[in-house]
Parts: C-alpha cells; sequence; structure tokens
C-alpha cells in the first residue's frame, strides 16, 4: 500500500463521496459520461423530475463534479474533469470484481 505523507483533505474528500453516495447523483453522472447535455435531456435519460434534477446538478456542481456552460436560455452540464471519470471508473471496477473478504 503506497505511504502519503501529508494529511490528506479528511472534510472535502468526505464531502466528495458523500455526494457520490446519492445513487440519482450517479445517475446524473452517468448521464454525462459520453457527451454534455442540458437538464431536459438528463431528465429523459434518467427518468428523474427537472427539478431534483436541477437540485443534484446544483450539489455536484458546488464540488466542482461538473461544470456548466450557459447557451443561450440553456445551461449546458457536462463532467468537471478527467479525475472524476477516475473515481468513477475506479468505483465501478470495484463494484464489478465483487467483494473479497480476504
Amino acid at each position: 500500500m503506497p505511504k502519503h505523507s501529508k494529511t490528506p483533505p479528511l472534510a472535502p474528500m468526505s464531502d466528495v463521496f458523500k455526494q457520490l453516495s446519492d445513487q440519482s447523483r450517479l445517475a446524473v453522472l452517468h448521464a454525462l459520461w459520453d457527451h454534455p447535455h442540458f437538464v431536459s435531456q438528463i431528465c429523459q435519460q434518467t427518468g428523474l423530475s427537472q427539478p431534483n434534477v436541477s437540485h443534484h446538478l446544483a450539489q455536484l456542481k458546488s464540488l466542482g463534479l461538473v461544470k456548466a456552460e450557459k447557451q443561450g436560455q440553456k445551461v449546458l452540464y457536462s463532467i468537471a474533469d478527467s479525475h472524476v471519470f477516475s473515481i468513477l471508473t475506479e468505483c465501478r471496477e470495484h463494484v464489478e470484481q465483487g467483494v473479497r473478504l480476504d
């Protein structure tokens, strides 16, 4: 196991994991995986209501997990950066490998 020399920012890290612990937020991130979407497109893809999607996007944006780009009257949302892809990919691979109790 790698050794870390400095104390990690535990509170912000905990906040990220709290946001990712919500299945609806994971569905929103999954909807944004391949390319950016407007709220209405995320609603169609996830089956979540517009207020619900907007709430989740605000939470994800507040922690820098998604970014927003105004396009006229609408806002286009996308995954913020490669770190978010890495976190989600690693988690998915861990889950798909199954839980090991050794």
